[in-house]
């Protein structure tokens, strides 16, 4: 009985082994597949039709292969769906980052977030919403949507080139803005305080010279300067302010320059809070790589031209004290007023930061103006350059 159990044993143990070893040889299971979406003929004439319908956003339909996308579709060719799928991409690219190359944009520093296309497509195909989709993609403010609305009717070729120029720098946008934020365009000379869709305050600002443009930025305004000091930028150093210091000592001082020497005996000047100071009595803090702010002038006439391309680019904001009142916490106004009369120099911080815009656009939604848009005055000559490359 003992010498069956042993041999019982021994052969489990042999079969194991040949299981095991046959096994081995056998070839791998090859994983589950997850296969990507499939095109439906539903999605094919949706593209085209969107393709088509590009036009209404400014662009051109013909850089997305409608023609050639249609003929594949005709003979069902068996590189259809790659065709479709380059097709939107480069469509769903252009909506929700804009057509324009690279080098077209340079100088244009806001940020975007950025968007797997890839998962994009898939996502969009799985649900069979390929339109949609794309126009998912698109700006939804009430800016992109006016000068929408006025291309098909547009007065003249010059005005149309100006409505795709900036429906593409529309796209070039992030498409959440922020519930509270200010939105400066020194196109406009203008400056606007915005709650969700609505302005709530506006203000005329002076910008750069053409030779000295306001860059295009996002910043977060950070606190609010009474009777703030005035760092001079090293340009105006060199062009104006050093001679001054240096060969009319008294007429600087009277004007309230003070003058150091930096790092390798480079001259720094500053100009003390005053009613000469060229910052005004207002600063509106926004800490960005342009040293560019919003700030008070002692030369208020200014405000009175339609042109105000005078600044060497920070801009100069008409009635900065209700900007900032507004922008201060209440219980913090009583304070900020106070320093303000007093002449002191004091910063007041932001309960919470508040996004602001520098943008440029020559073409800005306007209820009162023939066509619901204004066209602007491309003071920085940019408009040709970017409809050339679009």
């Amino acid at each position: 009985m003992l010498v069956f159990v042993r041999l019982a044993a021994a052969l489990s143990v042999a079969a194991s082994a040949s299981v095991a070893s046959a096994a081995a040889q056998q070839p791998p299971v090859p994983p589950v597949m997850v296969q990507a979406p499939r095109w439906s003929a539903g999605d094919f004439a949706a593209l085209v039709q969107e393709i088509g319908r590009s036009a209404q956003e400014g662009l051109n339909p013909e850089r997305y292969g409608a023609a050639a996308l249609q003929h594949a579709i005709d003979l069902r060719a068996p590189d259809l769906e790659a065709q479709a799928s380059r097709a939107a991409l480069l469509l769903a690219h252009d909506y929700a980052e804009g057509a324009a190359p690279g080098d077209a944009r340079k100088g244009w520093e806001i940020a975007r977030d950025p968007i797997d296309l890839d998962l994009w497509l898939r996502e969009a195909i799985a649900r069979h919403d390929v339109a949609g989709a794309l126009q998912a993609l698109l700006p939804r403010t009430a800016g992109y949507a006016a000068l929408r609305a006025a291309l098909p009717t547009c007065d003249t070729p010059a005005h149309c080139t100006t409505l795709k120029v900036n429906l593409e720098r529309w796209r070039w946008l992030p498409r959440a803005l922020g519930a509270h934020y200010l939105w400066a365009n020194p196109a406009a000379y203008r400056l606007d305080l915005i709650e969700g869709d609505h302005i709530i305050q506006s203000h005329r600002i002076i910008v750069g010279k053409p030779a000295t443009p306001t860059p295009v930025f996002a910043a977060l305004v950070t606190g609010v300067t009474a009777n703030p000091w005035w760092s001079v930028p090293s340009s105006i150093v060199s062009e104006s302010v050093g001679a001054m210091v240096r060969n009319r000592p008294a007429q600087a001082a009277r004007l309230g320059y003070v003058a150091t020497r930096g790092a390798g005996g480079r001259l720094q000047v500053r100009q003390k809070p005053g009613p000469l100071n060229a910052l005004g009595q207002v600063k509106i803090e926004m800490p960005n790589a342009y040293s560019i702010f919003l700030h008070d002038t002692p030369s208020k006439r200014l405000f009175e031209q339609e042109r105000r391309a005078f600044s060497h680019g920070c801009m100069r904001t008409e009635h900065p004290d209700v900007l900032a009142r507004t922008l201060l916490a209440p219980e913090t106004v009583r304070s900020f007023d106070q320093y303000l009369a007093q002449g002191t120099n004091r910063t007041f911080a932001l309960d919470r930061p508040v996004p602001v815009y520098v943008v440029y656009f020559t073409a800005v939604a306007d209820p009162a103006a023939t066509g619901g848009v204004a066209y602007l005055d491309d003071v920085y000559g940019r408009d040709a350059g970017l409809a050339k490359a679009s």
